[in-house]
């Protein structure tokens, strides 16, 4: 816990303001008590973030003791993941050896996208820890076969859900079908507690969104991500079933280099492994995968209790459902999603290791256990060749070395203390990878809506190439929309000095340029468009209106977005009455629209 909490705060003002798009909305809630609530990216309320708003809370509530900085924002969610740390090794010392428990926390916690995201402040650690507490307290309620703990259990992602919505309910199948499988009542029983627990679990989930939905348009902020302003077709749309089913590829893709479009989807049983996404969690999915089989087989062998088969077969169905899941959804998937992964894949090495660590009772035992280290050695080592940062003769001695401890593994050793000093060479080993990685990504600064761990592909057609050139504005309306543009200090004087009548200095567009605008300017920055430019908000008339009454004082142009196609048709009808309507300065080499000054001639 202390060389992790170490680890995690080292240098973390270094990220900034992180993701902006959030940074913005916990200063829209320290400013209105309705966007807090509802999560606005302004405190003039236009439009909201395009995720429920309970992680905005907790960060809003850290910056009122703290201050709207970096360690007011990203405190949090190192607390968080270090309280998701100590929860998972209190999980596994629940039901099995202290030994097995630290290596599980020992592996959440230096996968490289849990500290990744332990220095970030995207919703992803808070939805992790109530996913933790959740699979806790499910497990609890199979073990006892009662209800409060199983109703707790559903309390708690109700909570992730209003943290990120339904990626939260990846360890819902384990936890139901452990209370059905495990719980010593009847099966009557069984099936009654978990329809009450589930109608728990829907009333808490849907409350929010109901009330959202329920509160008259004109009273609360457009729900930023969806087309027609409900937060329910946000949940089941923009992020549900279009984030899970192959659709059709973004517009604003056209604009992208046709090296880093790639060709079809890379969806498939192996994508988690692959050049984009294997740095953030691959370093022991092999290991994962193959300690999954081992404990399918130990509890089909009754090798554990009830008590340890409980907690492993939640283990392996939570790791199973949100690999397949990551494995196979659309090309929405994003790298840190994969953060969902890392509590099951830790929980499954934990007990794995549990069973690698007991006497291996028959030769071909042992000799299934050497070539499953022998696998997970060969996977970890293609991790360590998918970067120039990564030393080649160190990834080459450590899978030299793990191939030597698999090999003497196989063998039954005259003395139990070299046994084990095998055992803890090669567990050891395969920790060196993960543990390297996440201090390079400690020592990279992250900002924007994609961050990565680790370090730059030698593939030249990669995400992170891609990310990396966006990072040098190329191409620029990517860097407006992944990182944001930051206004001059010209720009910034004139938003600071706008008069107070205005309920927004300015408006522009994507959003993460207009949370730069206002994190800079303390004033209300209207997003256009939302985060991608894309959401029909606010429609031509809303602004005109707004406009006439004095409500909006600039509009600041980013004329390389206006080239992405995918713009949504509101925010091109704004601009065009804008610039037919108003007069137009160039300040530092941006264009600003005075919008208290119409040409001669127009209305």
């Amino acid at each position: 816990m202390l060389s992790t909490a170490f680890l995690y705060l080292w240098k973390l003002d270094q990220n900034g303001w992180a993701n902006a798009f959030y940074s913005a909305a916990v200063q829209s809630g320290e400013h209105n008590f309705t966007a807090f609530f509802f999560g606005s990216s302004d405190w003039g309320n236009s439009i909201t973030v395009d995720k429920p708003p309970l992680s905005l809370w907790v960060m809003g509530l850290s910056v009122r003791l703290l201050g709207l900085n970096s360690w007011g924002l990203l405190v949090p969610q190192v607390i968080i993941t270090l309280t998701s740390t100590l929860l998972i090794f209190v999980l596994m010392r629940r039901y099995f050896p202290a030994t097995a428990a630290l290596i599980a926390a020992a592996v959440f916690a230096y996968t490289p996208i849990t500290v990744l995201l332990a220095r970030y402040n995207n919703p992803d650690p808070l939805m992790v820890l109530l996913m933790i507490a959740a699979l806790y307290t499910g497990v609890r309620a199979a073990e006892t076969g009662r209800l409060k703990p199983l109703l707790l259990s559903s309390g708690l992602l109700a909570l992730g859900f209003l943290t990120k919505q339904l990626q939260a309910f990846l360890v819902l199948p384990a936890i139901a079908i452990a209370f059905l499988l495990f719980a010593q009542i009847s099966w009557r029983k069984r099936f009654l507690r978990l329809v009450i627990a589930g109608g728990a679990l829907a009333f808490g989930s849907l409350a929010w969104p109901f009330a959202v939905d329920l509160t008259p348009a004109q009273s609360r902020p457009f729900v930023g991500g969806s087309t027609h302003n409900s937060m329910i077709e946000l949940t089941l749309g923009y992020n549900g079933i279009d984030r899970v089913v192959q659709r059709q590829d973004d517009p604003s893709m056209a604009l992208v280099q046709p090296e880093f479009r790639g060709v079809g989807s890379d969806a498939g049983f192996f994508r988690l492994f692959n050049i984009n996404y294997g740095q953030e969690a691959g370093w022991l999915l092999m290991a994962a995968l193959l300690s999954s089989v081992a404990i399918i087989w130990a509890i089909a062998k009754r090798r554990l209790d009830r008590s340890e088969a409980t907690l492993a077969s939640a283990a392996v169905l939570w790791f199973l459902t949100t690999y397949l899941t990551l494995s196979f959804m659309s090309q929405g998937f994003h790298s840190y999603y994969t953060a969902s992964l890392a509590p099951p894949l830790a929980l499954c090495i934990g007990i794995g290791t549990r069973l690698l660590l007991s006497d291996a009772k028959t030769a071909i035992g042992r000799m299934w256990i050497s070539v499953a280290l022998a696998a997970s050695f060969i996977f970890a080592n293609a991790m360590w060749r998918i970067s120039g940062v990564f030393p080649d003769w160190f990834g080459n001695t450590l899978l030299f070395g793990g191939l030597l401890a698999a090999a003497a593994y196989a063998i039954r050793s005259p003395w139990a203390w070299l046994e084990r000093g095998i055992s803890a060479l090669a567990i050891g080993a395969l920790l060196i990878g993960p543990v390297y990685c996440s201090l390079l990504t400690v020592g990279s600064p992250q900002a924007g809506s994609n961050p990565l761990s680790g370090g730059i592909s030698r593939n030249p057609n990669t995400l992170s190439r891609f990310l990396d050139g966006v990072k040098q504005q190329d191409p620029a309306w990517a860097f407006g929309l992944a990182l944001g543009n930051s206004p001059s200090k010209a720009v910034l004087d004139r938003l600071q000095l706008a008069p107070t009548r205005c309920t927004w200095a300015a408006a522009t567009y994507p959003a993460q340029t207009a949370a730069r605008f206002q994190l800079a300017s303390n004033r209300a920055i209207m997003p256009l468009g939302g985060f991608a430019a894309m959401d029909p908000s606010p429609t031509l008339k809303q602004f005109q209106d707004w406009v006439v009454a004095g409500q909006i004082c600039y509009l600041v142009e980013q004329p390389e977005q206006l080239m992405v196609p995918g713009n949504s048709r509101e925010l091109t009808a704004i601009q065009n009455w804008v610039a037919e309507t108003f007069r137009a300065d160039v300040t530092d080499g941006t264009t600003v629209y005075d919008l208290g000054r119409p040409l001669e001639g127009s209305h």
